[in-house]
Order: structure tokens, then sequence, then C-alpha cells
């Protein structure tokens, strides 16, 4: 068991004490169980390995940096579905080079309301997303790079 691996498991307890509300010895103990099996799984069964040219440390900072578009975008939802909405595909690209990061961006595209992704192929995103009804299709083109490219850039960041 390496440095890393103790302070994740302490990391989890102590978030699973948190989230638990209770400061127990039954509590802590639990919390360190818990925290013990989910690493063991993470580092059993997730590709760790061949994850490579990623700045965790910034990618630490996505998570924060997405749930502040995800409710700037839920205004933007909010107004299309009291006006009304039409649903279209579109294909982005993205120029990130990460398989990882790529998938990320494309889940994290899918949280945005509004929007899903349909397929990842390489570089290429197909998007789904409901428009204006008097948006043109250049109109809903720009919506969806505004949202890929804020993402995107923040992802970028984060590859080496």
């Amino acid at each position: 068991m390496n440095r890393n691996t103790v302070w994740t498991i302490l990391l989890l307890t102590v978030i699973w004490v948190i989230l638990s509300e209770s400061l127990t010895v039954f509590s802590v103990l639990t919390g360190i169980g818990i925290s013990v099996l989910c690493t063991y799984f993470c580092y059993r069964f997730l590709p760790f390995p061949r994850i490579t040219n990623i700045n965790f440390f910034r990618l630490a900072l996505f998570p924060f940096y997405l749930i502040g578009e995800v409710y700037l975008s839920a205004f933007n939802a909010i107004k299309l579905i009291l006006t009304g909405a039409n649903v279209d595909a579109i294909e982005i690209k993205t120029q990130i080079s990460s398989n990882f990061l790529r998938t990320l961006l494309a889940n994290s595209i899918t949280l945005t309301p509004c929007t899903v992704s349909l397929e990842l192929n390489d570089d290429t995103i197909t998007v789904l997303m409901l428009t204006g009804k008097t948006n043109s299709r250049r109109d809903t083109e720009n919506t969806v790079a505004s949202i890929k490219n804020k993402l995107e850039k923040m992802l970028l960041k984060a590859q080496k």
C-alpha cells in the first residue's frame, strides 16, 4: 500500500463521516472499511495505468466548473421549455487527444440540460439538443459550440 492509497482512504473516510453526519467509532470504522473496499475495486477494475498525459490536479477543478455550467444551462432550458422547443442533432469536433478526456467531455455535455451526447467517434461528438422554435441551424450549432468550448477549454488545461 503506497502513500497515495493511504491518503485516498483517509479522504474517503472523512467524506463518509461528513455525509453520515455521525462522528462515532462505528461510523469511522465503517467509513474506513468502505473506503478500503472502494479503493481496492477502483485499483482492480479501473484502467488507471492506461490513463496517461493528464494533470489530475487541474482535472480536480473540473467538477466545480461543470456544476456552474449545468446551473447556467438550466436557465436556458427553462426558457426553452416555456417558449417551446425543437430537437436537433449536431456533430461537433473536439481538439482533445486523450480518449479519457474526450469521454469526459461527452459525458459532461450530457449533464448540461437540453443536451445529450449520442455518439463519440474519435474527435467527433454527435449531440442531440433542444433548440428554440425560431432558432436556425447555425444558432443551434453556435449554442452547442459554446457549451463544448467552455468545457473543452477546461479539459485542455488538464491535458499534458
